[in-house]
């Protein structure tokens, strides 16, 4: 069958946003019908989730959060796949289990939980599963040196912080076959044209 919904994951800074972004228009150039998306969503929840980033607020809270966010956007990802579209979305599950599942690993193992499977298991219930998820792999000194320009960086755009998140996002894909993991310290054509060569046989 071909893929319908795609998804782009990745630590801050590898360049999935712009990717994504072109790889939507490159389809609708063939003549698909195509639906870029994001998370955090953009409603009231993406707001509240967007708002946590400067809060204190417990890791607990911030994946519920998240969770609650993903619920409402796969409702519309739902939607439009049943409209016959393809959609393309700027993260979405994997991100909350990479992220989430680093701010709580300390914290759930504890209790003898692995953050990943816990989050994996909650996600799992409200989901649509990816047809195709293409990682664009990179160090995070690489992604750190690419996001410097900005004034403040975000309580997520921190080193040792990202290292535990790129390892949880190759967990994921070792063990998903829907993954394609793309060097994404490559020039950002070199990357969309990658991205569009697999494409092109799947969809």
């Amino acid at each position: 069958m071909p893929a319908k919904f795609i998804t782009f994951e990745g630590v801050d800074g590898c360049g999935k946003s712009t990717i994504s972004k072109e790889v939507c228009q490159a389809l609708i150039d063939m003549g698909h019908e195509v639906e870029w998306t994001m998370e955090p969503s953009e409603n009231w929840l993406g707001d509240q989730v967007r708002r946590s980033y400067s809060e204190e607020i417990s890791p607990f809270t911030e994946a519920f959060l998240f969770l609650a966010d993903r619920a409402t956007h796969t409702d519309r990802i739902r939607k439009h796949l049943a409209d016959g579209k393809i959609v393309i979305s700027d993260r979405y599950s994997d991100s909350t289990i990479a992220y989430q599942g680093a701010l709580l690993s300390d914290e759930l193992i504890k209790q003898g939980i692995d953050s990943v499977d816990w989050l994996w298991e909650l996600n799992n219930r409200i989901i649509i599963k990816p047809d195709v998820t293409f990682l664009l792999d990179i160090a995070p000194e690489i992604s750190l040196e690419r996001l410097n320009t900005r004034e403040e960086l975000s309580k997520f755009e921190r080193q040792g912080y990202l290292e535990k998140v790129r390892a949880n996002y190759l967990r994921i894909a070792s063990r998903e076959d829907r993954y394609v993991i793309i060097d994404a310290t490559q020039a950002k054509q070199t990357v969309l044209n990658e991205v569009l060569l697999i494409l092109k046989e799947k969809v």
